[in-house]
């Protein structure tokens, strides 16, 4: 596929003739632009779909006093394409490599998948606190015990628990954007609805269940005030992450008052991340 291009050059000291021409171009049926100063000279490349468009917005500007026209024709750049190829797999912990594609993931590894895409942004293991998160949960004996992701966003934690045997990994979040990103995961990872069952709303619509391992890597002034509802369901371990260093004396304050206590902490750069069991 091809961008059909309009290069419009001027003096870049001609502030009025710039004014002109992007008022000329917002009237054609240009798909975007770009500018770039060179040596005194400014020049606006107008992207189009099609020549005929290219050559109907040059001859509107073609009256413009001061500027000079140059048409041209290039093989259109997938960005995306070229991002996603340039990135790495995550290595974290002992046991988990995450990739934006399956074909990243290096052949023969032993070690558990995770697909995610990097232009999710609800969580694709690059940040520490997600990568806490994860390093925590492989310690820890998850096969055969019931999950819990609070706040799950990209679901990357939930898919962890999975990948680590879990019986089966409730996954929700409130925000409803996260729902494609939940739903889209848990397929790319081969992970079936009834094992990972994923919904929008808040903790309270589950009313009932106990589960052996929670996590809830939000923030602080998100957790806290749910640690109530979450005590109500929790038979086990307690991760909370997405939580500042300076932030952890008041986590665990909070955690102390409804009767959990630090089991296991851990710190990267300025995050924190604590493992919580019932007292």
């Amino acid at each position: 596929m091809k961008d059909f291009i309009l290069e419009i050059s001027f003096d870049a000291r001609d502030a009025a003739l710039d004014e002109i021409v992007q008022s000329r171009l917002y009237l054609t049926p240009s798909t975007g632009s770009s500018s770039i100063e060179i040596n005194g000279t400014m020049t606006i490349s107008a992207y189009f779909d099609t020549s005929v468009d290219r050559d109907a917005a040059a001859r509107e500007t073609a009256d413009v006093e001061g500027i000079e026209l140059l048409a041209a024709d290039r093989e259109r750049v997938d960005w995306l394409d070229r991002y996603q190829q340039s990135l790495e797999p995550l290595f974290i912990g002992e046991r988990f490599v995450v990739a934006p594609d399956a074909a990243l993931i290096p052949a023969g590894t032993t070690r558990h998948t995770i697909i995610v895409p990097q232009e999710q942004a609800f969580g694709t293991g690059s940040h520490e606190t997600t990568s806490l998160c994860i390093e925590v949960l492989e310690t820890l004996d998850v096969a055969g015990k019931r999950g819990l992701d609070v706040g799950s966003g990209s679901g990357i934690l939930a898919l962890a628990m999975c990948r680590l045997g879990a019986e089966g990994v409730i996954a929700f979040d409130n925000d409803v954007d996260a729902f494609a990103a939940l739903r889209d995961n848990r397929v790319r990872n081969a992970v079936g609805d009834a094992w990972m069952p994923i919904f929008i709303g808040n903790i309270e619509a589950l009313r009932g269940g106990v589960f052996d391992i929670v996590t809830m890597n939000i923030i602080p002034e998100v957790i806290i005030p749910l640690l109530g509802e979450v005590r109500r369901h929790l038979g086990g371990s307690l991760i909370l992450s997405g939580i500042l260093v300076v932030k952890r004396d008041d986590v665990v304050r909070a955690c102390a008052g409804h009767g959990l206590v630090l089991a296991e902490e851990r710190s990267k750069g300025e995050w924190w991340v604590g493992v919580f069991q019932c007292a």
